[in-house]
């Protein structure tokens, strides 16, 4: 019998465990320790969670889950002993047996060696309980791996060590007190590849520094719940993200196991809090496959979250295909609130932002010269509150197929919405206030930039309440085609309401609006219209030729009691290049006393 075998007359039982906790904590201690060993049955499924050991013991087809004390193999939890052995121990008999649950009481646990977790390995920890990761901080870099470091042929796919579960406790990688000379070297909580079901729940992480607190490479079934992610020390520059989703490669994840490329499938990340660190969740890497297809991470749930004080981006998703980012609250960031990079069939929807540090939520492609070059597509950005961002509200770039409807942004420095070169994409319903802050004047609203087939319809755009005045409430620059523009609530800006230099934008007629004129090209004469303008609350006014980028279209309002008045009243707006003023003779014809831009049509509005 090897020398964990000697030790088996001190594992507990589940009904053991329970009497030493004493009755105050059996309530508490049913219930965790219940979903700790969940995943923990002889030959379950990886990831099976949700079993109930207790009741299928009843049955008589499965034996009781052993629970074995680290104190009972020789722990302290002092602070100051070197704990690592212990708990080398209990894996090591936690292996032999073929599943089982390492039990930490409170104490202080000084780790100075990394933890092998093998398959079917729970671990619960008390909420007093805390691992410091020391040892040597220029070697000993991971508290828990899955794998055996430096061996490339440990596992493929995912077939390396799951059904591992952690809940409770805290781990302090301790990179504030005993960081590593080499400013760029990284630690890490869980370096976890190749596994099939892992479930980490109400730890708290402090104390990193630079790399990924929890690394979740080429792994499934993965569930990260209510944990905190706080005070991440960068001290080099790079990408860290606290929970990184990454691919299996040799550049993201040297440590073991094949590089094979494998992605990330259902992953849910729920709950939890990260605070003061360099990136939240997400990942800087996309791949192809042999065959030059894109790979994608799969069913990614980020949700109910809430991410502050975060110096780059909080959640980057990049190459996630089927998607949620949904009910998170995020807080002072440097970069981006939001960045998604080559995704494919997102939904970002319920998310509020504030205190942004660049754009609030972007959709962009990924683009690498000469390796990597693909769009977002399908992303739906619905229902989302933005405040305070230091760029655009909202920003996409090269996309295809995006849907942005009912978000509400409020004082972006920027544009509210900035589109570019993206195709089929649909702007509708939003509320945008309080653009351009930056500099009165100095952006538009919403910008339409080299898009092909835009609709923008029902969205509502105003400066009221601020202090500065956006440019143009809507500009198309010339370079975009088949916008349809229909049905806004749309607020003069200092340039004015809408300004399209593309020849084909449509300014729709909607119900309660009717074209009054034909397409014109007038400066003088007189202008019969298609109906009583009397009938009209106001009217559009469309002036400027198109192919020297000066079409406009400002609003002219009747008198309030009595509407247009022919014989006494003037329609009086301004150009690209100065006024347009015209008398209305009678209830259908106008005479133009002045032109400074070509009369291009008349829309009255009821």
């Amino acid at each position: 019998m090897s020398e964990q075998g000697n030790h088996s007359p001190k594992r507990l039982s589940r009904r053991k465990l329970l009497q030493t906790l004493g009755a105050a904590g059996t309530v508490m201690a049913v219930g965790s320790v219940a979903a700790a060993l969940a995943s923990d049955v002889q030959g379950a499924a990886p990831g099976a969670a949700g079993v109930d050991h207790a009741s299928r013991e009843g049955q008589g087809r499965q034996p009781s889950v052993p629970v074995y004390d680290v104190r009972h193999y020789g722990a302290k939890g002092d602070g100051t002993s070197d704990d690592t052995t212990a708990f080398e121990r209990v894996l090591g008999e936690i292996r032999q047996n073929g599943f089982g649950t390492m039990y930490v009481p409170p104490g202080v646990y000084v780790i100075t060696r990394a933890l092998r977790l093998y398959r079917h390995t729970s671990i619960r920890m008390e909420d007093g309980a805390v691992l410091r990761k020391m040892g040597s901080p220029d070697s000993n870099l991971k508290l828990f791996v899955n794998g055996e470091i430096g061996n490339e042929q440990y596992a493929k796919g995912y077939e390396g060590n799951g059904g591992i579960t952690v809940i409770g406790g805290t781990i302090d990688l301790c990179g504030n007190t005993h960081p590593p000379t080499d400013p760029n070297k990284n630690f890490q909580a869980f370096a976890i590849a190749h596994a099939d079901g892992v479930h980490i729940e109400r730890v708290r992480f402090i104390n990193g520094h630079n790399g990924h607190i929890i690394e979740l490479n080429s792994s499934r079934n993965v569930k990260l719940l209510h944990c905190v992610f706080q005070d991440q020390k960068v001290a080099s520059s790079g990408q860290y993200e606290m929970v990184q989703i990454d691919f299996a490669s040799k550049e993201a994840f040297p440590t073991f196991g094949a590089f094979d490329d494998t992605p990330c499938r259902d992953v849910l990340i729920e709950g939890c809090t990260f605070m003061n660190g360099h990136r939240g969740v997400g990942t800087h890497g996309s791949k192809y496959d042999a065959s030059g297809k894109q790979v994608f991470h799969e069913n990614i749930r980020i949700v109910n979250n809430h991410f502050k004080q975060i110096a780059d981006i909080a959640i980057k998703p990049e190459s996630y295909r089927n998607a949620v980012v949904s009910g998170n609250t995020i807080e002072q960031t440097g970069g981006a609130g939001i960045a998604l990079y080559s995704c494919y069939n997102v939904l970002v929807s319920g998310n509020v932002l504030r205190d942004i540090g660049q754009h609030g939520i972007a959709v962009s492609r990924k683009s690498v010269s000469g390796v990597f070059e693909e769009p977002s597509v399908h992303i739906r950005v619905a229902d989302n509150l933005i405040h305070t961002v230091k760029n655009s509200a909202i920003r996409v770039i090269a996309g295809d197929q995006i849907t942005l409807s009912g978000n509400c942004s409020a004082a972006s420095n920027r544009e509210a919405v900035f589109i570019s070169d993206t195709r089929r994409l649909a702007l509708k319903e939003n509320m945008l206030r309080g653009a351009s802050l930056e500099k009165a004047g100095g952006y538009s609203a919403i910008r339409l930039e080299g898009c092909n087939g835009v609709e923008a319809s029902g969205n509502y755009v105003s400066n009221d309440g601020y202090d500065k005045l956006y440019s143009y409430a809507l500009y198309i620059p010339a370079g975009s085609t088949g916008a349809a523009v229909s049905g806004n609530r749309l607020a003069s800006g200092a340039s004015g309401t809408i300004r399209s230099d593309a020849p084909d934008t449509l300014i729709a007629s909607e119900q309660g609006e009717k074209l009054l004129t034909g397409t014109l090209n007038a400066t003088e004469g007189t202008i019969d219209l298609l109906d009583d303008i009397t009938k009209y609350r106001s009217v559009v006014v469309a002036t400027g030729a198109v192919s020297s980028g000066e079409l406009r279209h400002e609003t002219a309002r009747g008198w309030l009691i009595g509407g247009f008045r022919p014989g006494t009243d003037f329609i009086h707006v301004a150009t690209a290049s100065g006024k347009f003023v015209a008398m209305i003779e009678s209830g259908t014809r106008l005479r133009i006393v002045s032109a400074s831009n070509p009369l291009r049509y008349i829309i009255g509005v009821t």
